[in-house]
């Protein structure tokens, strides 16, 4: 089986967790079938319309596909922006399209109180009416898109890491700290994390905290911080390398994700396999594995005292946190393993397939 895989953010080089999805998912299915993936040349820049940067990001994926000279029998496309390519390639080459809806343009601007980008939302319409199935990674997203479309949606939710190779971490960081990463944009809800944290200090004065990530919204986390006269006790990172990240999970306190949107939490997926006590937001995929008391700790961050008062007492009760960890680290790894993943994938891809060529 030859399937095409298209992606505007190539998974050896990860930038988010759609980066991070597809370079585990690649690897486990690489054993079982042939995976060609097109991203973009690097010679995309800036643009001064979004519209110009995907079109052109499209037609370098199509040009690249059309000119490797392979034969394929799926397209897997990954992502609205990739929208205009997958429907293009799906008419030219007459192959089945598999489509992974990794979020909700509209529902994440609902999230921020922004409007969406009109473009995007008729990317979303084009990938979803052009595929011949769709992929959500969560429950959360199935109801979703059970609202936007009448199609047939799987739910597949991204396999654990299995890894368990560690970094290390700088010698300053021998202090007690709070860890959160992903990108620095309104919807993953760092700004209402800071003003938890400087509750949750004046109970625990030793804690410091510490966000890795890069996004758009970093100037504004610094001045937060800053008002809030946090700047001695957040530490900003940039974006880490995985080894990097197990390392500073193996040593935190707690793993916290205050997220507004979350299609799925591969963040809070990660942490708790890696045995880490791990808080989230009540809504959104987490809401699968993440079980609130059970295998993690569900807060609501919007109101920020409750919110401080549950971690505060979450770190200090050292035998409930015990039990958290140990049943957060086996439900993800029950439900996320990556045989059961892959075995997903390969069912899906056959289905498809075989439906295809019988009409």
């Amino acid at each position: 089986m030859n399937v095409l895989m298209l992606s505007l953010e190539h998974p050896h080089e990860p930038k988010s967790g759609l980066g991070v999805h597809l370079n585990r998912l690649i690897s486990y299915l690489k054993p079982h079938i042939n995976i060609t993936v097109c991203t973009p040349s690097r010679r995309l820049f800036s643009y001064a319309q979004f519209e110009d940067f995907i079109a052109d990001a499209n037609f370098t994926i199509v040009q690249h596909v059309l000119s490797c000279n392979k034969r394929f029998d799926l397209i897997h496309a990954h992502d609205d922006m990739t929208a205009p390519a997958a429907h293009d390639l799906k008419q030219r080459l007459g192959l089945p399209l598999a489509a992974t809806i990794h979020g909700l343009e509209s529902e994440r601007k609902k999230a921020c109180q922004e409007a969406p980008h009109p473009y995007r939302l008729q990317t979303e319409r084009l990938l979803i009416e052009s595929a011949d199935e769709l992929i959500v990674l969560s429950t959360f997203m199935k109801r979703a898109l059970d609202k936007a479309t009448r199609k047939k949606l799987t739910v597949i939710p991204s396999p654990a890491s299995m890894e368990e190779d560690k970094g290390q971490i700088p010698r300053s960081m021998n202090k007690r700290f709070l860890f959160s990463f992903g990108r620095f944009v309104p919807e993953k809800g760092f700004s209402q994390l800071l003003k938890v944290f400087a509750i949750l200090r004046q109970r625990q004065p030793d804690l410091h905290l510490v966000l890795a990530g890069e996004g758009p919204s970093l100037s504004s986390y610094e001045k937060l911080a800053a008002a809030l006269n946090l700047k001695e006790h957040v530490m900003f990172l940039p974006f880490l390398h995985r080894r990097d990240l197990r390392a500073f999970l193996s040593r935190c306190e707690m793993a916290v994700f205050p997220s507004f949107y979350e299609p799925f939490g591969l963040a809070a997926q990660e942490s708790m396999e890696q045995g880490v006590l791990t808080a989230v937001s009540q809504s959104g995929g987490f809401c699968d594995y993440a079980l609130h008391d059970k295998t993690a700790i569900a807060v609501d961050f919007m109101h920020a005292q409750e919110a401080a008062d549950l971690l505060d007492r979450l770190l200090k009760d050292r035998e409930k946190a015990r039990r958290i960890k140990e049943a957060g680290r086996q439900q993800v790894i029950k439900l996320h393993h990556p045989r059961l993943i892959t075995e997903s994938y390969l069912q899906l891809y056959k289905r498809i397939i075989n439906n295809s060529a019988i009409h």
